[in-house]
């Protein structure tokens, strides 16, 4: 059983889920990998925001104290009983693997699996959200909740775990002086059944999505070129 503090239905945070030691050996192993152009940071929708997987089994993790089997079989495993616990169901995985957030990234507020109306969209399979923070040596990055007084702060090894829904709206602050690691995942119910039309449907629509991406990044690139900096005040005033 996970020691877990509810913040609200639906919203807990575990402290302590992941050691110090792990946290910095698993932030040493992706830099490692990024640098021998193993696997390279992939630019996801949050500005400044870079995502990468992991590998089922990769013997390179027992240089940094980890077994080569570490993130499938050991971590993944664990995330999923303490969010089957606080959720009280059983999940099934959508996805699973690691975020950065250099100075200056943030994420607006949000629905993980809506849009603003709470109508369902092509990532409606990810009902649940999981997030470690593996370090806190930078100021900002707090997770806040729109409709409720809640603020999670990075913790190093502390697990959040929140419903990502319509009524879970959710911003990132603006990172600054450092970077933010997180081992992040999504879940939906095991229950959950979808048919071919709506998976026809979501892979259309996450097609179209993708292109609007691809626009994006390029715009935010070009502003970045330019020296334009977007600038985000998070709920409470974070700058």
């Amino acid at each position: 059983m996970f020691n877990a503090v509810k913040h609200k239905d639906q919203c807990f945070t575990i402290e302590n889920f992941m050691t110090p030691e792990e946290c910095k050996s698993v932030i040493e192993y992706l830099e490692w990998q990024n640098e021998k152009n193993i696997l390279t940071w992939n630019q996801i929708s949050f500005y400044d925001s870079y995502a990468v997987g992991f590998w089922p089994i990769d013997p390179s993790l027992l240089m940094f104290g980890l077994q080569p089997n570490y993130f499938h079989e050991i971590l993944k495993p664990r995330i999923k009983m303490a969010a089957q616990q606080v959720m009280e169901r059983e999940l099934s995985e959508v996805s699973y693997h690691a975020q950065k957030w250099i100075d200056g990234a943030f994420a607006s507020f949000h629905s993980d699996n809506s849009d603003e109306d709470g109508n369902p969209t092509t990532f409606e399979k990810s009902k649940f959200a999981a997030f470690i923070y593996l370090n806190e040596d930078f100021d900002g990055g707090f997770l806040n909740f729109k409709h409720y007084p809640i603020t999670v702060k990075p913790k190093t090894g502390t697990l959040a775990i929140f419903a990502g829904g319509h009524t879970n709206e959710h911003e990132v602050t603006m990172v600054h002086g450092g970077t933010r690691y997180t081992v992040g995942s999504f879940w939906d119910n095991a229950s959950s059944t979808y048919d071919e039309d709506r998976k026809r449907e979501m892979e259309e629509e996450l097609r179209i999505i993708r292109e609007k991406q691809d626009l994006e990044y390029k715009k935010w690139a070009d502003e970045k070129a330019a020296g334009i900096k977007p600038v985000y005040i998070g709920k409470n005033g974070e700058v």
